[in-house]
């Protein structure tokens, strides 16, 4: 029987009273590499913001957008150690408030897209603190698919990523803020069930909360060094 490697992480006591994301032990897959990422990654300051405001079903969203070539090179190492076809979206971000919190939640609570990107610029989206907490995969089968097209295996990896300051938590708090000014019920809402991550690639497609996948420190696979 395989035992899951186990890391004593030791980092700010404010991220444990703030974010809340990052136990005292991670558990990291038996025999799992270390991954290198360099350490200008998760600096997004001076990328400039992304919009994605659509009419579209589900196509609203908001995400701080990161540089891709870090991301790129994570990627293409992950590829070399993997046994199986995983793609990348070519690009980097990570989802402050997803497509079904907007249409399912906050705009039918009367929150435009427009003010939460309004919000989020106030609030220096493109300057938040991240730290990498490590690289998370998912490799198995949903416990209870939806559609017969997920019975399959999936693979998934993504960097796992611990809001530091709680920067994007604030953001996603002065929305929430918003929604209830506007009369949106509290319950359906919580700015607190946010698990920072970038996606770097999967076999079939991404896989989301909708699916039953958690993506904090419960996800991690293997260590990330970041580099210079």
């Amino acid at each position: 029987m395989t035992v899951a490697t186990v890391v004593m992480l030791v980092v700010s006591p404010r991220l444990y009273s703030e974010n809340g994301a990052l136990p005292s032990e991670i558990f990291y897959d038996p025999g799992a590499p270390t991954f290198l990422l360099k350490k200008s990654a998760l600096d997004s300051t001076g990328i400039p913001f992304s919009s994605h405001a659509s009419d579209k079903p589900f196509g609203s969203y908001l995400q701080q957008t990161l540089d891709f070539g870090p991301f790129k090179e994570l990627f293409d190492a992950i590829s070399a150690a993997s046994n199986a076809t995983i793609h990348s979206r070519g690009e980097a971000h990570i989802t402050v408030i997803t497509p079904p919190e907007f249409d399912l939640v906050l705009k039918p609570g009367g929150v435009t897209i427009e003010e939460i990107e309004s919000v989020a610029n106030a609030n220096g989206i493109q300057n938040a603190r991240l730290m990498p907490v490590c690289l998370g995969r998912f490799n198995g089968t949903l416990p209870d698919p939806e559609h017969s097209t997920d019975k399959a295996g999936f693979l998934l990896y993504s960097l796992v990523v611990a809001d530091v300051y709680s920067d994007l938590l604030t953001i996603r708090r002065k929305i929430f803020k918003l929604y209830r000014e506007k009369s949106g019920q509290g319950a359906l809402f919580q700015p607190e069930a946010f698990w920072p991550h970038v996606t770097i690639g999967y076999d079939r497609r991404d896989m989301f909360i909708e699916d039953g996948i958690y993506k904090g420190s419960n996800y991690c696979y293997a260590p990330i060094r970041t580099t210079s």
